[in-house]
């Protein structure tokens, strides 16, 4: 199988992620596209300028720094020590003052009600106990705020998150977990040509290790599921964008098929106890 994965490598353009030379440049990654969410979804909902803004699971805090440039008085947390610190780095670079911590998404160490707006981008489907998660946010959060949660569910074409090595849409619902560690030994040895097997093994290693633990499988229906089951909670908007080609946006709309065509969820959630 390992052949098969490496020839459609070739036939399969690699989809485009940037800010993979560095933090830094992963912290300007966020940013831009930090940027966007905020243009296109939370300034026209009102919940950005002078609101006070939690965002959970930050990352490297450039998506942090764009709520606080569009005027949100924004507070990022990472369960990552790592990710704290890069935030603080990169906010202090662009001369933002934005308080990051380090915290379980699970378990939020933050007053009730403390925040007017709840931000989870990316990170949905990463927590390893997402209803406890959006539980939280909920307690976090004012009566009549809102949550936004962006994220890539589980069966869109890049849910695998290993679109680095494989390019193949859906691979991780086409290949077992061994073909494709095989198949990502085989890309690794031939771009690390110059490194000792251990340190290529050790690569393998850490990248099927996030695979198996840091995914949860967050599909749409099971997201939506666990909004349900959350108090207090109500859906004022879902945006759910094809993978890739516009005229796939009706496909959205049916049961099933929705997740196997979405890249991409917007979700916009109230409090409304």
């Amino acid at each position: 199988m390992t052949p098969l994965i490496l020839w459609l490598n070739r036939v399969f353009r690699p989809p485009h992620a940037a800010g993979r030379e560095s933090a830094e440049a992963y912290s300007r990654w966020e940013h831009h596209w930090g940027r966007e969410f905020a243009r296109v979804f939370m300034e026209p909902a009102g919940d950005l300028a002078g609101k006070r803004l939690l965002d959970v699971g930050c990352g490297l805090g450039g998506k942090t720094v764009a709520y606080a440039e569009a005027g949100a008085r924004a507070v990022g947390t990472d369960i990552l020590e790592a990710n704290a610190e890069q935030s603080r780095a990169y906010a202090g670079a662009e001369r933002k003052s934005i308080e990051f911590f380090v915290a379980d998404a699970a378990a939020l160490p933050v007053r009730d009600g403390s925040f007017d707006t709840v931000v989870a981008n990316d990170a949905m489907e990463h927590f390893s106990e997402p209803e406890r998660a959006l539980s939280e946010m909920r307690r976090a959060l004012r009566p009549g705020g809102a949550i936004w949660v962006f994220f890539t569910p589980h069966y869109s074409p890049l849910g695998s998150h290993l679109y680095d090595y494989v390019y193949t849409p859906w691979c991780h619902l086409l290949f077992t977990r061994a073909q494709l560690e095989r198949a990502i030994r085989a890309v690794l040895r031939d771009r690390m040509r110059d490194q000792a097997s251990e340190g290529i093994e050790t690569r393998v290693r850490s990248i099927m290790e996030s695979y198996d633990q840091d995914l949860n499988h967050m599909s749409i229906d099971r997201f939506l599921k666990i909004v349900e089951r959350t108090p207090g909670v109500r859906v004022s908007r879902l945006a759910l964008k094809p993978a890739k080609f516009r005229a796939l946006a009706p496909l959205t709309r049916v049961p099933g098929v929705r997740e196997l065509v979405t890249g991409f969820v917007t979700c916009r959630l109230e409090r409304v106890s």
